[in-house]
């Protein structure tokens, strides 16, 4: 992958954008009444804590085979992933689980304000968030997810097998899910590349970065 820059600085911020203070404002109310399953012991988001304090993200251009595998999505229907991510549709891709009470809950609350973000901005992407949870996350289970957060874009599931297939293509496991990074894709239509963001950018900076042409 080559890098095509690092922010902060690679982007600009208005004023009072902090990282990630809309999205985390806008997701605060959603997790007061949100059960949650038992995670792993010792602290399984500490990781997820150190990059929630983040001030910075990577944005790199990347090669990706994408897996020749079939997922559900949120209303239990068997999607080809080869055919949704074709080289001329723009895609928006991410990585979350719903169990998950720190980065993902940002991530997603980010995603819908990006959309926002883009309105009026000439076509417009396909969005999609991946689980790297399949064991939990049923396509019920993810649809009662986009419903909580008003996402009205695709989410997918799957066979474990085949979400590890996914995962490794992107290079987006790390282990296990309290490892989870945050990682966000970029593909305009016919692009040759892809560009990844690593890091939790505002909606306002993800807007930036696909609107600078770099995908």
């Amino acid at each position: 992958m080559a890098p095509v820059g690092t922010a902060r600085g690679c982007v600009g911020r208005g004023r009072g954008q902090a990282p990630t203070a809309a999205a985390w404002a806008a997701v605060a109310g959603l997790l007061v009444a949100s059960p949650v399953p038992s995670e792993e012991p010792a602290d399984p988001h500490a990781a997820h804590r150190a990059m929630a304090q983040s001030q910075s993200f990577s944005v790199v251009k990347a090669d990706y085979s994408v897996p020749d595998v079939r997922l559900l999505d949120q209303a239990g229907r068997t999607i080809a992933l080869r055919e949704i991510l074709s080289s001329d549709r723009s895609v928006v891709i991410n990585f979350i689980y719903t169990s998950c009470t720190t980065i993902c809950p940002v991530m997603t609350a980010t995603m819908v304000q990006m959309q926002r973000e883009l309105e009026g901005d000439g076509p417009k992407p396909a969005y999609i968030s991946i689980s790297i949870d399949p064991d939990y996350d049923t396509a019920e289970t993810l649809g009662a997810y986009a419903r909580r957060f008003g996402a009205d874009w695709t989410f997918l599931t799957g066979q474990r097998s085949d979400v590890l297939d996914v995962l490794l293509a992107f290079a987006a496991w790390r282990g296990n899910k309290s490892n989870h990074a945050a990682i966000t894709l970029f593909r305009p239509a016919g692009a040759p590349r892809w560009t990844r963001i690593e890091g939790l950018a505002s909606a306002r900076e993800l807007a930036e970065v696909w609107n600078s042409g770099i995908g």
